[in-house]
This record gives C-alpha cells, structure tokens and sequence, in this order.
C-alpha cells in the first residue's frame, strides 16, 4: 500500500468501531461520527485492562468480540429508552429525517467542512514532511517519550498484554515492579499494525499524527459551536472556522509533537469532542451512554485531558445550565388537577428546582459511571502521579510576561515558528468574547479561559501560598510545564476567534434583523460570504506555521541518537547466535545513549525499553553491569579464574551483549566510562562488532570460541585482535598456539563483591555506583583485550 492508502485506513480504524458503536446506543448518525475516535479508544483501552486482568490475548480479534459485546450493551441502552418514550408520537416522513441532530439536519455541514478541511491540513503537511525522510514513516522519532511509545506498542503486538496495571513487565525487566502507564493510545495503535501489517515504529508515528489531525479540528469547531449556545447559522459559521484554523496554532499538535507528548496531545484533542457531547447529555440523556465511552476513552489515552473536561462543565454547569435548564416551562402556571373540583397549582420555584436537580443528578451519573469503571486503573496508578508531579518548568520572568507569553503562545519552542503576529487573532477572539457575554451572556467560557492561563502562569511563576498551591493541584497533573498548560487556552482563544468571525460575518449582512424576507436574504449572503472567505483563507493556517512546522517534523528524524549506522547493528546484531534466546534482556547499554530502540525496530530484547532507569529493589543485579561492566571475568579476591558478583548479574540478567553508541541523549547525561571505554578492557567480554562510534561486545561465557570468532569475522570494521593461547602462555598443545583465547571464568564466586546501595524504586535515573572492594580491584593475569 501506498502511503495515502495507509493514512486513510488508520483514519477508518480510529473512527469506525467508535461510529458503530455510538450508533448502536442512539447517536444519530452527526454526533456518532464526531464523537467516534473517543469512543473506539474506550473500546480499545477498556478492553486491553479487562483482556490483561483474566489473561486473555489483546489482538483484533478479541476487540472485535468486545466491541461486539459493548454493541449487544448499546443496544439494549437504546431499546429502553425507545421503551419509555413509546407513547410519544415521533415525527413521520420527511419531518422524522430533518429532525434536529439528524443526517438531513444541515446544520452539521459547516462544521463538518471544517473539521474535514483542519484534518486535511494537519495530514498533508505532516505526512509530506515524513516522506522528505530517508525512511518516511519509519523513521525513528529522536526523542525521548517516543522510544517508550514505540516500545509499548511492540509490547502489546508481541505479548498480547495492553492492561495499563502491567506496564512494569515491559519496563521493569528485573524487578517486574508494577507500574501503571494509560496504554490506550498503545492498544489502538497496536490494532492499527497488526491490521495494516505495519511496524511498530510506523504504527507510532501514524498514530502520533492521524489521532489529533482528527480529533483536534472537531475539538475546536465543537468548542466554538458551544460557546455560541445554539444551532444558528453564526454557530454553525464559528465552527466551520474554528475549525481549520487551529493549524495555525503552534502550541497544541506541532509543538506537542516535536516534544514526543504523543498522547497527551491526543487526549487534550478528543477533550473539546467529550465535553461538547457531555453539554447535550442534560437535554438528550440518551447520549450519556456514548458521552460516558467517550469519557473513558481520554482518560486511557492520558488521564491528565479530564482536568479540562471537568473543568468546562463545572463552569458550565455553574454559570449556565443553573440559570438555564434543560427542560424550560411554558409560560403559563402549570397546573395539575386531584379533584375536578380542586386544581392544585404548582409554582414555577418548584419545577425550577426540581429541573436543575435533574441537570446535576444526569450528569454525574453520566460521569460517575464511567470514573467508577475506570477506578481500579486509576488506583493503580496512583503512585505515578507524585512522579508526575515531581516536574517544574519555571522561568525568569515577569508576572506580566507569565500572562502575555500564554495568549501570544510564546511557550517552549515557540521561537522556532519564526515572529508571528497574532494582532488579528487576538482581535477576533476579543470580538467573539464580548459578543458571547453580551449577547449569549456566556461566562464559562471566559471563565475557563482565565482559570487555564491562570493555572499556566503559575507554572511559569508560581503564585504566593495558598494559591501557588491550589493552582498546582491540576497544574502538576499536566506535568506544570507551561507547553502543556497552554494547550487550553490556545483551544478557547481559536474557539472565540472563529465565534467573532462569525458575528462579524452575520453583522455585516444583517443577521440580527428578524423580519423574514430580510431574514432570508441576510441567510444567503452570510453563507456566501462564509464559503468565499473559507476559500480566501484557507491556506493561511499552513503559511503561518510553514517555518515551525518543518522544524517539529523533521527536526526529530535526524541522526541524533539513531543512526543508520545503529540501523545496520540492529539488523546484524538480530542475526547473531544468543539474541532471541528466551531472556527478556540479552542487550545491555547505556538506557540514555537510545540503544534500547532496538527493540521496537527489529524486536531485540534490549534491557532498556525507555531512556528512564527502571524501578528496582536494592538487591538488584541491574546495578553490576552499568557501573561495574569493566569487571567481567576479571576475577575475585586476586584469583582470575573465580566469577565475581557482576558476572554473576549477567547470568541472572540473560545478557549476552553489550550495545554501545555515544552520545547520550541530553548534554547533562555525563558519559559513563564504564559502558563506553572501560569495559573493551573486560577480560570476560570479546568485541564482536564495530562501525564508526557503535561497538557490541559479546559476553565470553554465554558463547562458544567457534561462535565468538565467526561473529567477530563480520565486523565492518576491523576490530583488534584477540591474543592466542600461544601469546598469553596457555597452550597445552601445538594446535592452540594461534587460537585466540576467549577468558571465562571456571570458578564459582565464594567472595561477595558489592555492596549496593539502597536504590529508590522511582528514580528514573541510574544511581550512584557503588564501591569496588579492594578485592576485587587486582591486576588481572590475563592479558585484556582492546
């Protein structure tokens, strides 16, 4: 398949399961599609904890029979409410069809063009600037999240295993600590691959691009559509403006990308989708069903977007839907009769009331229901989120810059998208504020614009105790990084920015005058002027965005951790005798250096699956060989011959070779002698393989001599050679004069070596190395090898 082919059978295997679904509890068929890709990333997260907990194999197959369970689930919600509602006399014929929310309901066209039009945008441009890679969409993302990605969704493929609780057998190769990461991003992308037979390298960089290049459009316009708070033609108009112009925003999907955020930006773009479907669920409660899947879905995408779905309606609820219910009184006294002799009349204070408890008690229960089942991931999850909160992302500025630099988007990167002026912009959105509060007296919606900044600006210059710290209660859930934080208020501003558009639209043609001739004329004109300036405009988001857009895709598809050269060691070191034999860790290195790609390229069971250190208990193995490879058949207590504590961790780890291939991945990650120059002087390892800066050593003892030299004769460079038995005194016979002499060690270590340190089972870093015993520290008899 080509790769257009490619992007739109992932773009139909994000939305299909979802649509099919929603349509089964009773969406029609405009709010199935919108809300789709949330509600198939319920189905595929969802599934993958339940499918990990009673040990049955994640694939396609097993979704597809979950999917089909959910459906019978679906149904049987849609067959009760037609239940109860049987005795209203539904619409016929044509008037059944144009039913609001419906198919020939045409309010949904503007909104859906641009929805469409933003998707195209954000696709093209990314998949063109892939193509400009050597390897496309296989290129190896340089980056530090991504290689975790990558790795989880190679997990998934091969393991079956897509519970987010059980993270910690992918990361934790030693210990299997638990560890609870949201792998419902993993789980979908890995249904992708195995659909489409691609890598799991190429699955990620499609998932990290076609999911929010859906989502994030139909995010904005629905936002947009909301704020104005009805189904007008300037709702409609917001939308379908709202929509593609969020391309232009550097903050939410090019920034995001270029930081390896993948699914985080994911969820923040379905959480516009869910919050606006959760909006209808008081009038509609039919929809509680899909908005509760959909809920769901974000939270096993990142559970960190929900702070903005609470949020928005919290505020909604707050500053609208208490002062305007869902279900509105005539405007007469209702009147209900016990007697035909004594009507009792009930005040409008009690309808009132009892129509806003209404409100409330559907929407938590349209919230509580899906929390509830999601409870058990969270929990579990629960101590990775002080880790979460662990991060800082300060800076010296002004309170008055802090405020500034959040709706100008000049956040982490920004400098990269080149001066951009956003004078219209801002001007737009200042115009759809005061319309929204003046004329739709909506606050929520510049409420939650100023609580995000407000939230944000902390993050970049923390407010005085105790605000500094209510702030940081959902502000650390974003990490507190102000590139994170931002992505609200950028969505909010281009949210008010297409509603100003359209009020400009609708003023100039004289939309708030209610006569119908003139009503008619001022519709038509409206629309023209809309679908001409759409045309106008269209290609501005992409202009505006062409210089940083470039960078955030291309400038991770370089060389800097992931060479060709690496490629070709993958690929040789794959071949070789002792790489696939059983261990989960047969290739060690430096976690930082970005060797443990090799597990997502080609399945190389490497030691590190991300560029964090794993969570281990302090009497751990993991420890010897990064600190102490150098050791290896050096021997113990001044005999060569007796094994010592680190080769006794390389046994009990499987590792069978040591990958290196400076430098590391940040300029502070000091280079670690050990794993980089001292352990050529290993007498217990023999280098097998060198290219340029990549070196593979094999360890002496897990090998035959036969094994060892064959390996050694594919080098692409030529390494030093390795002294006979004849050099080193050794020989016993004529025969062994020339052959080369592989130490290993012949007696069992009677000697502890190592005391280790306590070690922190969160760190993420390797901890201090511990002390060589004196010992240990002699001058070997054997000869080393270069």
């Amino acid at each position: 398949m080509d790769t257009a082919q490619v992007i739109w059978l992932a773009v139909a295997i994000f939305i299909v399961p979802g649509f099919i679904l929603n349509l089964a509890s009773g969406l029609r068929i405009p709010w199935a599609g919108a809300a789709s890709v949330p509600t198939s990333f319920a189905l595929f997260g969802f599934s993958g904890w339940l499918y990990g907990q009673i040990g049955i194999r994640y694939s396609p197959g097993s979704v597809i029979i979950f999917s089909l369970g959910i459906c019978a689930l679906a149904l049987l919600w849609r067959g009760g409410f037609f239940l109860v509602g049987r005795r209203r006399r539904p619409a016929q014929g044509w008037a059944w069809l144009k039913a609001p929310g419906s198919l020939y309901d045409l309010r949904w066209i503007f909104p859906l063009a641009g929805a469409v039009a933003g998707s195209y945008l954000f696709l093209t441009r990314s998949v063109v600037l892939y193509q400009r890679n050597e390897h496309g969409l296989g290129a190896i993302f340089q980056g530090w999240d991504v290689h975790w990605h990558a790795s989880e969704i190679r997990f998934i493929m091969e393991r079956g295993i897509a519970d987010p609780t059980r993270m910690g057998e992918l990361r934790n190769i030693e210990s299997q600590l638990d560890l609870y990461y949201p792998s419902g991003w993993h789980a979908g992308a890995s249904i992708m691959a195995n659909l489409l037979d691609l890598s799991p390298i190429e699955a990620t960089n499609i998932a990290g691009l076609v999911i929010p290049a859906i989502t994030l459009p139909l995010s904005i316009g629905l936002l947009a559509w909301r704020m104005v708070g009805n189904r007008g033609l300037t709702a409609q108009i917001a939308a379908g403006f709202a929509a593609p112009a969020i391309v232009a925003a550097p903050t939410i999907y090019w920034i995001g990308h270029y930081v390896g955020a993948w699914p985080y930006v994911a969820a923040m773009s379905m959480a516009g989708i869910v919050t606006a479907l959760y909006m209808s669920v008081p009038a509609v409660p039919q929809r509680a069903f899909a908005a509760g899947l959909g809920l769901m879905g974000v939270v096993m995408v990142h559970p960190s977007a929900v702070t903005v779905i609470v949020m928005l309606l919290g505020l909604w609820w707050l500053f609208y839907l208490v002062f305007v219910p869902s279900r509105k009184l005539d405007a007469q006294t209702i009147l209900t009769t016990d007697t035909a002799e004594e009507p009792t009349v009930k005040t409008r204070w009690g309808w009132a009331l009892l129509s806003r408890l209404r409100d409330i008690a559907i929407l938590a229960a349209a919230g509580i229901l899906p929390a509830a089942m999601l409870l058990p991931q969270l929990l579990s999850g629960s101590e990775e989120t002080e880790d979460v909160k662990s991060y800082t992302a300060t800076e010296d500025i002004s309170r008055w810059e802090s405020w500034g630099n959040l709706f100008s988007m000049r956040t982490r990167h920004f400098e990269e998208f080149g001066e951009l002026n956003w004078n219209a912009l801002l001007l737009a959105a200042a115009i759809g504020a005061v319309v929204l509060l003046v004329w739709r007296r909506n606050v929520w919606a510049l409420a939650f614009t100023a609580l995000s900044a407000w939230i944000a600006s902390n993050s970049l210059l923390p407010y005085a105790d105790p605000w500094g710290e209510w702030l940081n209660i959902i502000g650390a859930l974003h990490y507190a990084t102000a590139h994170r934080l931002v992505m609200p208020v950028t969505m909010m501003i281009f949210a008010a920015a297409g509603v100003g558009l359209a009020v400009v639209i609708r003023i100039v043609c004289l939309g708030f005058i209610t006569r119908p001739a003139v009503r008619t004329v001022s519709n038509t004109l409206s629309v023209i002027i809309a679908v001409g300036l759409a045309y106008l405009l269209y290609p501005v988001p992409l202009k505006i965005v062409e210089q940083g857009s470039y960078y955030s895709i291309t400038a991770p598809n370089d060389d800097r951790m992931v060479s060709d050269i690496d490629l070709k060691a993958f690929e040789w070191l794959a071949q070789q005798p002792g790489v696939f034999d059983g261990s989960q860790s047969t290739v060690f290195g430096e976690p930082a250096d970005g060797y443990g790609w090799m597990y997502a390229y080609n399945g190389i069971p490497a030691m590190s699956r991300h560029y964090a250190w794993p969570a281990l208990p302090a009497d751990n193995h993991t420890q010897l060989p990064y600190w102490w490879a150098h050791y290896i058949g050096i021997g113990n207590g001044g005999d060569p011959q007796q094994r010592n504590d680190v080769d006794d961790a390389v046994d009990a780890l499987g590792i069978n070779f040591f990958y290196i291939s400076p430098p590391n991945f940040w300029d502070f990650q000091e280079q670690n002698m050990a794993l980089t120059e001292w352990l050529f002087n290993a007498p217990g390892l023999t280098p097998v393989y060198r290219h340029a800066n990549v070196s593979i050593l094999a360890v002496n003892d897990h090998f035959t001599d036969a094994q060892l030299t064959a390996m050694r004769a594919n080098s692409p460079d030529p390494l030093a050679p390795v002294a006979t038995y004849g050099q080193l005194g050794l020989a016993t016979t004529t025969a062994e004069l020339n052959q080369p002499y592989y130490h290993r060690p012949t007696t069992a270590n009677s000697t502890p070596t190592f005391v280790l340190p306590q070690a922190d089972e969160n760190q993420t870093a390797a901890p201090a190395a511990p002390a060589a015993p004196a010992s240990l520290i002699t001058t070997p008899s054997v000869t080393p090898q270069n």
